[in-house]
């Protein structure tokens, strides 16, 4: 018996034959669960089968978003055209259908990628590059992106092109470039999604020029402000329409007249503003319209003269109101438009040379990739479009000669996921297609893939504007049947998403058309059957030892480390009460069976942190999980282990590696060990290690120094690859961490490194210092490489994945958890935001005292991402619900801020009170994490949401038109103090252990001497080396501002990296994280403290708690920067810092941590006096130059030469020469302990002094405010 479509799923396979037209491009919105890809393969079939109008599988190009998911359409393709010959007697159908079978490797079922890859193949002689050019990979192409934009930073510092100084101020801090090429690359990328990218960023620039010129509502920013305003104004008007009848009520809160009225007149003040200049001024004045105040209605509310319901509704209106009114009294509108306008006047250049930088390293880029033969994706695509477009249109692309061919190859094209399309594939389909052929397929409800450029704005454009009629030639048919979840799991997403998605919020009205219908009926389940309702479990932590302070309107204080504990405990607990309960999972045939551990599944937004722990928490608990996310492969603890090793390798004098490996299993030093190793001298562990091995004969440490030094030689000789095979035969380290729990993951990661170093060096580059590099720029870029994937569809094992790896996926069992994380908005921090409507909006800058504020473009631009990430995380929520087959669990915790009037419980409050089904985006747009919206959402629920509402004390009934008993909503607050405890003690079946004492007593056997030594071997550390021969820009200025950082607590280690007790993992995700063994002993705060790693720096005593030796370096040298040159008393001194801080130079905290005493001890000096009388001063002075290598680092050949980038402490004009100045905060015991440690850098400085100026440089110190001496070198 055939599958029964249903009458869309049929209208989707046949159009366009159930129309009077020809020929059709359609449009399939296919919801969760409704089987588009089922109807894909069909309609594929169905157009290979029909003999009056044939179709060849060649003549079908589907696109698909992975190449998995290309080959799974392939073979359902190819199953069904078998299928379809077994079942026919006509020969010469059969005849045909074999045929497209014999074709099918043949056919265009690819990625896009993939196709433009054959595009380019078969007509690269029409471009500019050789036929051997291949894909470059992901390490070969960001070192190549990292050289060619630091060679061309170096030649504009060199040429003072593209404004490079201002920019570099702009965007980067006094150490590196970093920011300003973290800018260039990220504007770039953006760009390159973009069908013409260089256009696109010029086009981006113009509204800047034309605001100087324009009135500030006609600008592109002033346009979106002033209706924002406007809708704002509206927003306020609505609530006042409803809050007119809840005050004129026999029982209304008339006692609150004077509120309404206030607003009234404020609403009036708004309305009548017609200007920029008459909004500013109505905005200036708003704190006269928001005095009044809800006074108490204690004893008309016990005498019945006032009703609970309607003085709760008329006080969450006008509560709404006063923040509307507080918001606008600080918003953009307290400022005036001339200000504004000199404010993109003084935006222009920079934002002008930020692009032309952008397109410069564009070109530049191109030119290196086709010199070494290699493309990256982007240039799949842009290649690919550039045979496609006709040259000359490329702003407006008319398709080329080979285009047209493509057009007459293909007779239909079928995207999948067409939501996660984006610009540049959008005009390369267009390009290859008729305006009647086309055939997407996807979800807009689904599109989760904004950080991959994806544009769902496609999909919606045409969501909006295609007809729903048969004989439509841009037709949409919507399939809303979902077949793989339960009907409660349905409605309750329903129930959701009515409330919170709204085209204002969400950029989707979620309406009945929109609504997910039921599908899949469970007829005569089990009474034991899991299913049942949606449960929403909170652990309430208001009474667990943690702090509440961290967020005042927040319901919950961030993502908390114990209180995450207490959540995974309580998951644990209930996935193996469901599992002993043997509870019953449905079938995809309708069957039931036993529950397994396979069939549950935790979801979250990321694993970074977590996966890792929540596993071995489980594995410890009787349960077999796996994580398999890329977020886990530089956490995990042998790559870790791993890259220390090579980190120390590459440079042995870097302490926080070198104790990692020093405290990790290989070696074996405890604490008390590392202690009096550190304490055994001055300088690194390693300068004092081989002092400390030889007085106590310590073998591990002496076999670990002549491991280290032979391979620190090896590193020079031979590649990464060679270096880490060696290590792993020399530790046995492949069978060392195979023995560790989860030992088949974590030898597959090790080897999935090794294969990671042969493809850099098949990729042309060398070097391990230049691999570390790659290492760290993948972790920076989050660009993490996948965990080892060991475990397979079939295996019996709970899963643990992030949202995003589930879509597509299916489980009877969901939990999703921690729902109360907060949204990322660290992005919406940066000084350059890029949107594809908004352009580039860049922060203002203030360069004389080198602040950045908040410019209109940049908050216009925040906006929009603001709006477009809540509505993306709406989506994931969405696919998030829809992964759940039989039973849903929503697991997250509270606190006592849900209670309070502000935050979350005023927003509960607001919602229950609502009489729409849609809530209002300014409640909506209010939601900080998924939590928060399903408080909002559920607090409406008649029977479900009672707990939350009795949590707000929201008297009386709820009369929100949202009275929905269809959906079943379980809703339980705990206890959180109960959970937390993850010290498991696994489940042993009794046989077991009774069949192992059984065995009896293993004899002692005296084991070969080799296996003994392989089994005891640890190794030790090294003397002084030398530093990676090629080392960059940033690279160089980093590791002087390293040492200097690094030395003021040279021994502090627990600063940097906090050492790991037994039992914990560290979410520290720093380069140089310290791996530790989980069997050594935990170290209490107290034996922290009191340990060598514990030690405070000793001139910041009054702030030891609070801030590191670096911070208080940073500070010392901004009040030099700051204080005028004059002459001080000890009293002077302090009241000039405390007028600097009054000026907003230092925080109060920051002003108790600066040193009065080592400040005025510099001015009172000989040498501060000397700089007192100086005619020429130059503080915080900028240079670049270019200097030999080999001055610094003796492997560099002859010949080649490193560009240096720095900044110059103070230098004076002394006898028409130069005083050099530079100021040193090392904790040292002596002055030739700073002019060993610095005289490279300061003859360095020296002579960028001298080049920069034309004028010699008579003397040079270092000024140490430890010493509170001048060193003179």
């Amino acid at each position: 018996m055939g599958v029964k479509w249903t009458p869309e799923q049929e209208s989707a396979i046949m159009s366009p034959k159930d129309s009077n037209l020809g020929a059709q491009t359609l449009l399939v919105a296919a919801a969760a669960g409704s089987g588009k890809t089922a109807v894909l393969v069909e309609r594929i079939i169905t157009r290979l089968k029909d003999m009056e109008n044939p179709l060849s599988v060649q003549e079908l190009m589907v696109v698909t978003f992975t190449k998995a998911a290309a080959a799974e359409m392939s073979a359902r393709i190819g199953v069904a055209l078998a299928k379809a010959m077994e079942s026919t007697d006509d020969k010469a159908l059969q005849a045909r259908l074999e045929r497209q079978l014999n074709l099918l490797p043949s056919a265009h079922i690819s990625t896009l990628h993939s196709f433009c890859q054959w595009v380019i193949h078969s007509y690269f002689y029409k471009l500019d590059i050789p036929p051997t050019a291949r894909i470059g990979n992901e390490a070969e192409m960001a070192l190549l992106k990292q050289e060619v934009l630091e060679n061309l930073l170096k030649e504009a510092y060199e040429n003072n092109a593209y404004g490079i100084f201002d920019l570099s101020d702009f965007f980067s801090d006094d150490k590196s470039d970093a920011g300003l090429q973290d800018k260039v690359l990220s504007l770039y990328e953006f760009a390159m999604s973009q069908s013409n990218p260089d256009g696109w960023m010029r086009h981006a620039v113009e509204p800047y020029e034309a605001a100087q010129k324009q009135d500030l509502r006609d600008t592109l920013w002033g346009r979106a402000m002033w209706d924002d305003q406007q809708a704002e104004i509206n927003r306020i008007a609505d609530r006042i329409e409803q809050m007119e009848p809840l005050l004129e009520s026999p029982v209304g809160p008339k006692k609150w007249d004077k509120v309404y009225q206030e607003q009234l007149a404020a609403l009036a003040q708004l309305k009548g503003a017609e200007t920029w200049s008459d909004m500013v001024d109505v905005c200036r004045n708003l704190d006269t319209f928001t005095k009044a105040s809800f006074t108490s209605l204690g004893k008309a509310l016990e005498k019945g003269e006032v009703d609970g319901a309607l003085a709760d509704g008329f006080k969450s209106l006008g509560s709404q109101n006063k923040d509307s009114l507080k918001g606008m009294k600080n918003g953009l509108f307290h400022i005036d438009e001339s200000v504004l306008q000199q404010q993109f006047k003084d935006q222009y250049p920079l934002i002008h040379n930020l692009v032309e930088l952008t397109i410069a390293f564009h070109k530049a880029y191109d030119e290196a990739k086709k010199e070494q033969g290699i493309m990256d994706f982007s240039d799949l695509e842009h290649l690919c479009l550039a045979l496609l477009v006709e040259p000359g249109t490329e702003d407006d692309p008319k398709p080329s000669e080979v285009a047209l061919e493509l057009q007459d190859t293909f007779k239909e094209i079928m995207v999948d996921e067409y939501q996660d399309t984006n610009g540049v594939q959008e005009t390369i389909i267009n390009l290859i297609s008729r305006v009647d052929n086309r055939f997407y397929v996807g979800d807009v409800k689904q599109a989760i893939y904004s950080f991959r450029m994806a544009d769902s704005s496609l999909f919606m454009n045409k969501y909006n504007t295609y007809g729903l009629m048969n004989d439509a030639v841009e037709r949409r048919i919507d399939l809303a049947k979902n077949f793989r979840s339960h009907e409660n799991i349905l409605t309750t997403t329903n129930f959701i998403f009515y409330q919170i998605m709204t085209q204002e919020a969400a950029e989707l009205d979620y309406g009945e058309k929109e609504s997910l219908i039921p599908g899949r009926i469970v007829e005569k389940a089990p009474s034991d059957w899991v299913g049942g309702a949606v449960e929403i479990h909170l652990l309430d932590t208001s009474d667990t030892n943690r702090s509440d302070e961290a967020d005042g309107d927040s319901e919950t204080a961030g993502d908390e480390p114990e209180n995450n504990e207490r959540e995974l405990d309580f998951i644990i607990q209930k996935i193996k009460e469901l599992y002993a309960s043997k509870k019953q999972v449905q079938n995809a045939d309708g069957s039931f069976r036993q529950i397994q551990w396979r069939d549950f599944a935790v979801l979250r937004r990321s694993l970074a942190g977590w996966g890792t722990r929540a596993v071995a928490a489980m594995r410890q608990a009787g349960i077999p999980a796996v994580v398999n996310e890329r977020d886990g492969y530089f956490e995990a603890q042998e790559i870790q282990l791993l890259l220390s090793l090579l980190q120390i390798i590459d440079n042995p004098e870097q302490d926080l590696p070198m104790a990692a490996v020093l405290h990790s299993g290989l070696v074996g030093l405890d604490a008390n060990e590392l202690g009096a190793l550190r304490l055994t001298g001055d300088g690194s562990l390693w300068s004092v290690m081989p002092t400390y091995a030889e007085q106590d004969q310590d073998e591990r440490l002496l076999q670990f120094i002549a491991h280290i030094e032979r391979w620190r030689t090896l590193s020079r000789r031979h590649g990464v690859a060679d270096l880490l095979w060696d290590i792993y035969e020399t530790l046995d380290y492949v069978n060392y961490v195979g023995a560790m729990p989860n030992g088949l993951v974590r030898r597959a990661n090790v080897m999935a490194l090794y294969e990671r170093a042969k493809g850099f060096e098949s990729s042309g580059f060398r070097g391990l210092f230049r691999f570390l590099r790659f290492v760290e720029s993948l972790r920076d870029s989050n660009q993490d490489m996948a965990v080892a994937n060991v475990v397979t569809e079939a295996d019996d094992v709970v899963r643990l994945m992030t949202i995003h790896k589930s879509k597509g996926l299916e489980f009877p069992v969901v939990f999703l958890s921690g729902v109360q994380k907060k949204f990322n908005t660290m992005d919406f921090n940066s000084p350059l935001l890029v949107d594809k409507n908004g352009g580039i909006g860049l922060k203002g800058y203030y360069p004389d005292i080198r602040v950045s504020y908040p410019s209109m473009p940049w908050l216009y631009c925040k906006s929009i991402k603001s709006d477009a990430m809540k509505a993306e995380e709406q989506r994931i929520l969405y696919v998030a619900l829809t992964r759940a087959r039989d039973k849903l669990f929503l697991i997250g915790y509270i606190n006592k801020e849900i209670k309070k009037e502000k935050g979350v419980g005023a927003h509960i409050k607001h919602a229950a009170l609502t009489q729409t089904q849609a809530l209002g985006a300014d409640l909506i747009k209010a939601g900080n994490s998924y939590l928060h919206w399903l408080l909002i959402a559920f607090a409406r629920h008649l029977d479900g949401g009672a707990p939350l509402r009795n949590i707000i004390e929201l008297e009386g009934e709820t009369n929100f038109d949202l009275l929905d008993r269809q959906c079943q909503v379980k809703v339980e607050i705990h206890d959180g103090s109960l959970y937390g405890d993850l010290d498991y003690k696994a489940d042993v079946d009794e046989t077991t252990i009774n069949t192992v004492r059984a065995l009896g007593k293993v004899n002692d056997v005296e084991l070969p001497e080799e296996i003994v030594q392989r089994f005891a071997f640890i190794y030790p550390n090294l003397v002084a080396a030398k530093t990676t021969a090629k080392i960059s820009v940033s690279e160089l200025k980093r590791r002087f501002a390293e040492r200097d950082a690094e030395a003021v607590s040279a021994t502090d280690v627990s600063m940097q990296q906090r050492l790991v007790p037994s039992g914990e993992t560290s979410d520290d995700t720093t380069d140089e994280a310290a791996v530790v063994d989980t069997n050594i002993p935990a170290i209490s705060e107290t034996e922290l403290a009191d340990s060598v790693f514990g030690r405070k720096p000793l001139a910041i005593a009054d702030a030891e708690e609070i801030v590191t030796g670096a911070q208080w370096g940073t500070l010392m040298h901004e009040a030099m920067q700051w204080l005028p040159v004059k002459k001080y008393t000890q009293q002077s001194m302090t009241d000039m810092l405390d007028s600097l801080q009054a000026e907003g130079k230092f925080s109060d905290e920051e002003r108790s941590l600066l040193s009065d005493r080592s400040l005025y001890g510099f001015f009172n000096s000989d040498l501060g006096q000397r700089l007192i009388a100086s005619k020429r001063v130059e503080r915080e002075l900028p240079f670049s130059m270019l200097f030999d290598g080999n001055r610094v680092y003796p492997d560099v050949e002859n010949g080649e030469r490193l560009f240096l980038q720095g900044i110059i402490d103070t230098a004076f004009v002394e006898d028409d020469q130069w005083v050099l100045v530079d100021y040193k905060t090392d904790r040292v015991k002596s002055g030739d302990e700073l002019i060993r440690r610095y005289k490279i850098q300061m003859d360095l400085y020296k002579e960028a002094l001298e080049r920069l100026t034309n004028m010699p440089v008579k003397a040079s110190y270092i000024y140490s405010f430890r010493l509170h001496e001048a060193i003179l070198l």
